[in-house]
This record gives structure tokens, C-alpha cells and sequence, in this order.
């Protein structure tokens, strides 16, 4: 069987964009530039950011930002790192080149170009998703637009219903969106448990598809085996009928005897001196 040809990124950044004519390329102030709300990454990294200004400072700008007008100044549809490097590095110009652009493919040109880098977390490529969604684009467009299957659209935008606690869990790289699934398929009030106890037992994925709560009868039967068989190696020790009973962190155990003597002989079993 042949393999299949890996899908790409959609109609990527080079289709997205107008042809650039000769000359378009020009020098814009940085004074000028600001970043873009449309900017799918909630977090920048700042080492890789403070690498790449050293790049800059040796080298220049080597790739242009694309900026389109706004408001008197320009807002960054694509480079948003080589800008913020740029200012790093001390620089009060860098090469770009400037399109009329609409929100949506703002948006969608800055979703492409941090995908070609695999530059987004399972929770910024949601929202940059559901963006896309809220501009009037179906799953299907969507698809097409990042070079995605449709199926993978579904499930990224499935990882929003989270829990706050477990979008920021991966975020941080607590959990991976595989674990994130796992999260999704307990019932609804049961995935912050299933959150801590994947971070507190440091769970594989397919562990934590194993996950189940553990039910209040379920938890009563668990310990009723216990105190059986607690009560029956302390009567071997004790050599009497020994009972416990309890229920949740409050309980009894009571030890049988049938006369004096034996009484005396508990007592001095649990080393009580009368």
C-alpha cells in the first residue's frame, strides 16, 4: 500500500498573502508597529525571543514582518517574535511589507505561521480555532485553511469545555492534550479530580483513560474487606473475638472476654499494667 502524502498547512502563508511586487518591501519605525489582537500565542518565549534578538543585533531582520494600516500605525499581521526581537536588540526600524487585511485572514495568516512553526499550545490553537469559527468560518473552512482534518478541529475546539484549572495545566506542559481527552470523557463534575489525581500520580495517557472515581458504596465495601480482614489477624493476636466497625475516618474496635482471667490476660496483651 502506498502511503498517504502528508497533508500541509492548508493554502499556507505564500498563497494567504498578495504577491509581493518588486520593491513592496520597505522600512517601517518600530515606534510604529504594535502587536496584534488577533496574535493566537497567549505566551511569548522569552528565551528563544532574547536568542533571536542576539541573531538580529549581528545580522539584521533577515525575514520582513507583515503589518497592515491601522489607526495612523501598523498592526502586526505575522512576525510578531522578529518584532519583539527587534526591540530587544535596539533596532528603530525593520524591514516589511504592508497588505490590506481583514480581521479574518489577520487571523488566519497569524494561526498558519505559528502552525508551520508548531509554535502554539493545544489551548492557543483552540482559541485561534474558535476565532476562526466566530468569524463565520466552519469546521470544514477552518480545516482547509490550517491544513488540518476536520476531525482535528472538533477536537482541539473540545478541549475549551476544560475546566480553567486544566487549560492552564496544559499550557503549563503539565499535561499533554492527550491527557486533557482523558479529562473530557469523566462526567463533568468529576474531571478536577481527574486533573489532580493525573498530576498528583503523574499518570501516563492511557492510565488516565483508565481513570474512575471511586463511587461512596464502593469506597464502604473497600473498607468493609479491610476491617475483615483486620478483625481476623487481630483475633489470631489477641485470641479472642475481635469486632471492628466504622464508617468513613470515626470507628470502634471491640475485643470479647468471657471472664476475669481473660480480661487480664487482654490487658496485659495491650500492655496495660493494673
Amino acid at each position: 500500500m502506498s502511503a498517504k502524502p502528508s497533508r500541509g498547512l492548508g493554502r499556507g502563508l505564500d498563497a494567504l498573502l498578495p504577491k509581493v511586487e518588486k520593491g513592496g518591501v520597505q522600512q517601517l519605525l518600530v515606534a510604529q508597529l504594535r502587536p496584534s489582537p488577533f496574535q493566537p500565542r497567549q505566551k511569548m518565549d522569552e528565551a528563544g525571543i532574547a536568542e533571536l534578538a542576539d541573531s538580529i543585533a549581528r545580522k539584521g531582520v533577515l525575514q520582513p514582518i507583515v503589518a497592515r494600516p491601522v489607526d495612523g500605525g501598523y498592526e502586526i499581521v505575522a512576525g510578531e517574535r522578529r518584532f519583539r526581537a527587534a526591540q530587544r536588540a535596539g533596532l528603530t526600524s525593520v524591514p516589511a511589507t504592508v497588505r490590506e487585511l481583514s480581521d479574518q485572514e489577520t487571523l488566519e495568516i497569524a494561526v498558519v505561521e505559528n502552525l508551520q512553526r508548531e509554535d502554539l499550545n493545544p489551548m492557543d490553537e483552540a482559541r485561534a480555532f474558535k476565532l476562526l469559527l466566530d468569524f463565520g468560518m466552519n469546521q470544514e473552512r477552518v480545516a482547509e485553511a490550517v491544513g488540518k482534518s476536520r476531525s482535528a478541529i472538533a477536537n482541539a475546539l473540545r478541549l475549551l469545555a476544560l475546566p480553567e484549572e486544566a487549560q492552564a495545566a496544559i499550557e503549563s506542559g503539565a499535561i499533554s492534550a492527550g491527557h486533557a481527552r482523558a479529562i473530557l470523557a469523566q462526567p463533568e463534575p468529576d474531571r478536577l479530580w481527574a486533573l489532580g489525581e493525573i498530576v498528583r500520580r503523574e499518570l501516563t495517557v492511557r492510565e488516565a483513560e483508565g481513570l474512575k472515581r471511586p463511587t461512596a458504596r464502593s469506597s464502604q465495601r473497600k473498607a468493609a474487606g479491610r476491617y475483615a480482614r483486620l478483625e481476623e489477624d487481630l483475633s489470631r493476636f489477641a485470641g479472642t473475638r475481635v469486632r471492628i466497625a466504622g464508617s468513613g475516618k470515626n470507628g470502634r474496635i471491640e475485643l470479647h472476654f468471657h471472664s476475669e482471667d481473660e480480661l487480664q490476660r487482654i490487658l496485659e496483651l495491650l500492655g496495660y499494667e493494673s
